[in-house]
């Protein structure tokens, strides 16, 4: 099978009307936009709607059979060739193909796909804290061959093999899946390589679905240890006739957890010291180059991670070829975001999570598979435990060696099935930024692995948003300011260290994103909680803190920076490093050394500062840094956002929780998903609240995972007495805690 690129002169016009709607009739070109592919719709105003992709081919007629290859098409996307349709895919993230009828072969064909993003009931996510950018964001191929024989690039959008590997003592067991058009009479050949280029294995199948192979003394992948890469070579063959081929790379090792313990990579222990991305980069939105990726995977190399939550969705191949050959564990997903009781939704997260294993089932690198992330938001129900488990047993019977994981709303109740589904779970968290205080997250992980002793727990998501151009000498919760940030991440990551019984943690995020929702800290359309900036160009102070912690390349930073001008006559300087002592020089003249306090700060206090500029220089290990701090007399206003809501958690927090929280009953603060399905409850709430209770009961917008406190605090009515509401709730037992 040939690759041909097709990426170059498009037709490109937005559509009113619905996918349903097409084919649309004869359409003048005249008004089409020229575009190439890789392409998205996206500028700097979101649009949600339907568009059509037009291009004319030429065909051979030596050409038995073609395939259009469509690595992503954001989300839902028509396929038509001549006029008539042949492929039609749900979901933005996976790949998928389009045979090109035989009868059309040896002409010109007009290819028309019909796309759009629009918001539906059936196709996930429904929701979520990123954009949704549309369009043929991956470029397109044709594949063709010029024979009868080929392996099945239509099935599930792979390439017609599955590879599974697993360990058996010293040995490595390779399983091939193959799926193929071929007569009995042909045979399957399978050469496998090792990472110097020798053939461990070379040996002739009869046809059959499944081939297996014995690798004595395999070398194992062994993440950031080892990244011993095989690559495999199937083909088909007619007696001395090679008529396809299929190269794919993979690796050997095994993956386990324990609640206790944590996981095990090749039975040996191993911390997850993760970051989460995106696949979004400034400017280019989700048109991602390799380049781009190359990019994202050294700066991640830099902070010295072992592990990448690619979220929430599939990536694109070459994300997860980089993390094989630089050894990085992946947290590989689906987008689902939003569970509703929608059959036709369920049935396609199935299909995505088919999609995203038998797509990248071949990559070591990953060693979960994702089926939900917060879903919990909007409801806890049966229908959902159900579902998970559907989804649970798809991944285990596609790929048995892989865990099954999930990660939850803070909300979630410990002993919620939400919490069962999976082998191990993840809690996204966010103690001292939307509520709470940072060190909440002591108590709260020690209570869960207390009543749910049986539950592998990590850490899926925590982090707090950061504008790097806001500043302060005294970081507050909501001030946006990379102080804030710092000291979040200096204070939370030491409470998740001192835990032996947690798997691990992802850093939400590596990188700013886009998010069309926002417009949160000074920053528009971005979500902030990144390490690094949406354009790459600037690592944040927090980026260094972990560069700290997780990093053997000797290094010092000077913190705060960017906080250059300032008034007062001397200042605290937070140093981030990973050697022992810091020697600091100010102005030309030692001040001082300072030891790391074991957690990569070494802090010089009371430094004093001159009116004018000061030199400010550390040194430690053959490693410096320097900056240069102005002292006036004049405050800089551009370090502060006015109506920030600097210091609050969360805006109109009615009451403490000693007003409100009786132990044992209900109150304002438990779920309204919790409050709606308690029969007293949820007569309490109708009495005070008539019309947002029915919206709660009959329609499937707010989120009800949400505590009723915050729902309130969205937008509260005229004239509710709060507290009465509050008292009520109070003398209604409780039995969920």
């Amino acid at each position: 099978m040939h690759k041909i690129a097709i990426n170059d002169t498009w037709k490109f016009k937005k559509l009113a009307g619905d996918i349903s709607d097409i084919p649309c009739g004869a359409l003048n070109e005249s008004d089409f936009e020229n575009i190439d592919l890789p392409h998205t719709w996206h500028k700097e105003r979101a649009y949600r709607g339907l568009t059509l992709y037009t291009k004319t081919i030429a065909t051979k007629s030596s050409w038995k059979h073609a395939f259009i290859d469509i690595p992503g098409a954001d989300q839902h996307a028509v396929v038509l060739v001549n006029g008539t349709k042949v492929a039609e895919h749900k979901g933005a993230y996976s790949a998928f193909r389009a045979r090109i009828p035989e009868n059309m072969l040896g002409q010109d064909v007009r290819i028309d796909i019909y796309l759009t993003n629009k918001l539906d009931d059936e196709i996930s996510p429904l929701t979520g804290d990123f954009t949704i950018f549309g369009g043929l964001y991956r470029g397109m191929n044709l594949l063709v061959t010029e024979k009868d024989t080929y392996f099945d690039p239509t099935y599930y959008g792979t390439d017609g093999v599955i590879l599974r590997t697993s360990v058996d003592g010293a040995d490595g067991i390779l399983t091939a899946e193959i799926h193929a058009v071929m007569d009995e009479a042909d045979k399957i050949k399978l050469e496998v390589k090792d990472a110097t280029g020798n053939i461990v294995s070379d040996s002739f199948f009869d046809k059959k679905d499944e081939l297996s192979i014995r690798i004595p003394d395999v070398k194992l992948w062994d993440g950031k240890k080892s990244q011993a890469l095989y690559q495999v070579r199937a083909s088909i063959w007619n007696d001395e006739k090679e008529l396809d081929e299929v190269v794919l790379t993979t690796g050997f090792r095994s993956v386990c957890v324990d609640s206790d313990k944590g996981i095990f990579l090749n039975k040996k222990h191993i911390r997850i010291n993760g970051v989460a991305k995106h696949q979004d980069f400034a400017e280019s939105y989700n048109l991602l180059s390799e380049s781009n990726i190359e990019k994202d995977f050294s700066i991640i190399d830099e902070i010295g991670a072992n592990a990448v939550r690619l979220s929430h969705y599939q990536h694109p191949q070459f994300a997860y070829d980089m993390a094989d050959k630089k050894g990085y564990l992946v947290w590989a997903e689906i987008p689902m975001l939003k569970m509703t009781d929608n059959e036709a939704l369920k049935e396609n997260a199935k299909e995505q999570l088919k999609e995203l294993i038998l797509q990248n089932i071949h990559h070591p690198s990953i060693f979960c598979w994702g089926i939900q992330n917060e879903i919990g938001m909007f409801r806890d129900a049966p229908f959902m435990y159900a579902a998970l488990g559907k989804l649970r047993d798809i991944a285990k019977e596609l790929d048995p060696s892989r865990l099954v994981t999930a990660a939850n709303l803070y909300t979630v109740k410990f002993k919620s099935e939400l919490n069962s589904s999976t082998d191990m779970i993840g809690y996204n968290i966010y103690f001292g930024w939307y509520y709470g205080d940072m060190h909440d997250y002591d108590e709260f992980l020690d209570r869960f692995h207390s009543e749910r002793p049986e539950v592998p727990i990590g850490i899926s998501e925590y982090g707090v948003d950061c504008n790097t151009k806001l500043h302060s000498e005294n970081p507050v919760v909501q001030d946006y300011t990379e102080e804030y940030q710092a000291l979040y991440h200096e204070t939370v990551y030491p409470i998740f260290e001192n835990k032996d019984y947690i798997w691990g943690s992802f850093v939400w995020n590596m990188f700013d994103f886009s998010s069309d929702m926002r417009k949160d800290g000074g920053l528009l359309n971005l979500n902030g909680k990144g390490l690094v900036t949406y354009d790459r160009s600037t690592k944040k102070d927090a980026f260094y803190y972990y560069k700290a912690k997780w990093s053997s390349e000797k290094f010092v930073h000077i913190c705060s920076q960017r906080f250059a001008n300032r008034t007062s006559d001397e200042a605290d300087l937070k140093i981030y490093t990973n050697c022992d002592e810091v020697t600091l020089v100010v102005n030309g003249q030692v001040f001082g050394k300072c030891n790391n306090n074991g957690n990569g700060i070494a802090l010089f206090r009371n430094v004093p500062l001159q009116y004018g500029d000061n030199m400010i220089e550390v040194s430690s290990e053959g490693c410096n840094d320097s900056c240069v701090f102005k002292r006036s007399d004049t405050e800089d206003e551009s370090y502060r956002l006015p109506n920030s809501g600097a210091g609050q958690a969360v805006k109109n927090w009615f009451l403490s929780e000693d007003d409100f929280v009786k132990e044992g009953f209900f109150s304002i603060k438990d779920s309204a998903n919790d409050l709606i399905e308690n029969v007293e409850a949820r007569a309490v709430l109708k009495k005070y609240l008539p019309e947002l209770t029915d919206l709660m009961l009959t329609k499937d917008i707010i989120p009800l995972g949400l505590s009723f406190q915050s729902i309130l605090g969205r937008n509260t009515p005229e004239g509710l007495d709060i507290r009465a509401l509050n008292d009520e709730l109070n003398k209604i037992k409780n039995d969920l805690v």
